[in-house]
């Protein structure tokens, strides 16, 4: 079997880890699931060896056009190993409630065989699915549920050099504090926002945290910034995952819709809410990308003394703006999740109703 082609979450860390670290197995980790599914397909075509797309459920979702338009009519066969999130009976986060319900019923509904893995019979159950898969020529999955793999502590490799995502988060909030309309991107991203506004006495800001929908931030930014009825800019806050995930998105810059949108990435170069895996960023100029999609100013920062100085002048410059910040991948405290004080909803209204404060 294989390659095992990645698209990164906390429940499937460790079996990530495992794959790395055996030389058996090939390991690729895509941008997204949709390009994952391209890769598997690639894959088979080339070598009639069945591919390995894990992923977690949300990430189901990206892989549907591929799924019914490819793999299923062509009998392009591949194994899904999806992560089970929002497990009906158990705690997760609020933007995994509705996959986490649905699961069953989606894979039932597109025609995916699936076992859910037991520990006692997980190495039957891989034999049963891969000889479904075998005999189809079609994919099917195994569910993976929260902790029924002993968790590994993943090795992650660690840059010192440049700003914390902490510090260049509090400069961007220090300095843009009453002057934006702020959009978090999901994971330790809106986390931190959230607990900077808390400790620094700010809880009167009311930023958009995105929960999950991971990589729309900038899409929403751009919505946002060509119909909101407000003098503020739109300062979306991104991560190198989410731009990455759907960096089509840049190709839709207007310069005269989105002068008010300021994109800055906070580039660590790792999934960090997920385990630490690598993202693609380090292979990647994002800078000559947003310069190619049309952007009117672009910046790249690694020293937060040279940041600190020079944003204050690029908030006021008429946009759109990118701003690429490299960070350093060293691991800080955790943050408390938004979903702790916020719901979805009241993240919503409270946003709607600071748009022209």
């Amino acid at each position: 079997m294989g390659p095992y082609i990645e698209v990164p979450c906390s429940i499937l860390a460790s079996v990530i880890s495992r794959l790395e670290k055996d030389d058996r197995c090939e390991v690729l980790n895509p941008a997204n699931e949709a390009v994952a599914m391209g890769l598997a397909a690639g894959s088979y075509l080339a070598t009639k060896k069945i591919p390995v797309a894990l992923m977690q459920n949300s990430g189901l979702f990206n892989t549907l056009n591929a799924l019914t338009s490819l793999h299923q009519i062509y009998l392009i066969p591949m194994l899904y190993l999806i992560s089970w999130r929002g497990e009906p009976d158990t705690k997760d986060a609020p933007e995994h409630e509705i996959i986490g319900i649905k699961l069953k019923g989606l894979l039932n509904i597109l025609r995916v065989p699936y076992i859910i893995l037991s520990e006692k019979n997980f190495k039957e159950e891989v034999r049963k699915i891969i000889k479904t898969i075998e005999e189809t020529k079609r994919p099917a999955a195994l569910i993976l549920k929260d902790g029924l793999i002993e968790d590994e502590k993943k090795t992650v490799s660690t840059t010192s050099s440049g700003m914390t995502k902490e510090k260049a988060i509090d400069i961007i909030i220090n300095i843009s504090y009453g002057k934006v309309c702020l959009i978090t991107t999901n994971g330790f991203i809106s986390r931190e926002v959230f607990h900077n506004l808390n400790i620094n006495g700010k809880k009167t800001h009311a930023p958009f945290y995105m929960l999950g929908s991971m990589g729309h931030a900038l899409s929403i930014g751009m919505g946002l910034a060509k119909y909101a009825k407000t003098n503020k800019k739109v300062l979306v806050l991104d991560g190198d995952g989410g731009c990455l995930m759907h960096l089509g998105s840049m190709a839709s810059i207007d310069d005269s819709a989105h002068s008010r949108l300021i994109h800055v990435v906070l580039d660590d170069g790792v999934y960090a809410s997920t385990g630490g895996q690598r993202t693609l960023s380090g292979n990647i100029n994002l800078c000559r990308i947003a310069g190619g999609c049309g952007y009117k100013n672009v910046y790249k920062f690694e020293n937060e003394g040279e940041f600190k100085k020079t944003f204050p002048d690029i908030l006021d410059k008429k946009g759109p703006t990118f701003i690429h910040i490299t960070l350093n991948s060293v691991e800080g405290t955790e943050a408390p999740r938004v979903s702790g004080r916020y719901s979805c909803e009241e993240i919503k209204e409270r946003f709607m109703d600071n748009l022209t404060v």
